[in-house]
């Protein structure tokens, strides 16, 4: 698929960062079950109410994990980028997606059988202190995302969503750049690509980012994270 690459996926597993805490007869294990699903941008990864039946990681691209309100209005949780997971909880209690996960570019989205991702629970140590980590971040982030979400100030909305997207739990693969566009920040964040220009602007000239040709350079993640609302 066109902005995806072609490496193999044992290639792609070999990086992820909570395979490489298990032993090797687990590692196996998991290069046997998991398999790929390509998305084009827009697509369905997960639907609401589907069951969950597989672990999922993001190989390549971006999805984002948002639901529509009865009221219309799309309340976004988080997002997945290149190296993160996500449904753990949802595996973990054998329930039903309760949100949706929407592929934003060209992503190869990992899927790991809920069997398998149970099997790893009953059998590592370290696995399950892995899902509890993930757990953790998790929770924290959603309240995080639900603050910001009744902030009033879109220059503190910004900030503080790009700051809770810097978590290395979370999200283990990502630098300094951040490689999302104005308009998908303003997707995620819900809010126009002026409101996010502007407000890009303003961190920029307070010296807390850069905003660079393919995304947006953190100067201060914790000057991000503790933005406060201006009057």
């Amino acid at each position: 698929m066109k902005g995806t690459t072609t490496r193999p996926l044992r290639e792609i597993l070999e990086k992820t960062h909570w395979l490489r805490e298990l032993p090797a007869i687990m590692k196996e294990r998991v290069y046997q079950d998991a398999y790929e699903v390509l998305f084009r941008p827009g697509d369905v990864v997960v639907r609401k109410g589907d069951p969950a039946k597989d672990w999922l990681g993001v190989g390549e691209g971006l999805l984002k994990v948002s639901t529509v309100h009865r009221t219309g209005k799309v309340v976004m949780f988080s997002t997945l980028p290149e190296g993160s997971w996500g449904g753990e909880g949802t595996v973990f209690k054998r329930e039903l997606f309760r949100y949706d996960m929407i592929a934003m570019r060209p992503s190869r989205v990992i899927h790991l059988p809920a069997a398998t991702f149970r099997w790893l629970l009953d059998t590592s140590v370290e696995f399950s202190h892995i899902i509890i980590s993930l757990l953790n971040e998790r929770l924290a982030t959603f309240m995080a995302m639900v603050e910001i979400d009744r902030l009033s100030d879109p220059v503190a909305r910004v900030a503080c969503a790009i700051g809770t997207m810097f978590n290395p739990v979370l999200h283990p693969h990502i630098g300094p750049l951040l490689t999302l566009s104005q308009t998908e920040l303003g997707e995620l964040i819900g809010m126009s690509r002026q409101s996010i220009g502007a407000a890009l602007k303003r961190l920029e000239s307070e010296g807390l980012i850069s905003t660079e040709y393919g995304g947006i350079v953190v100067k201060s993640l914790a000057g991000l994270s503790n933005y406060q609302e201006r009057d």
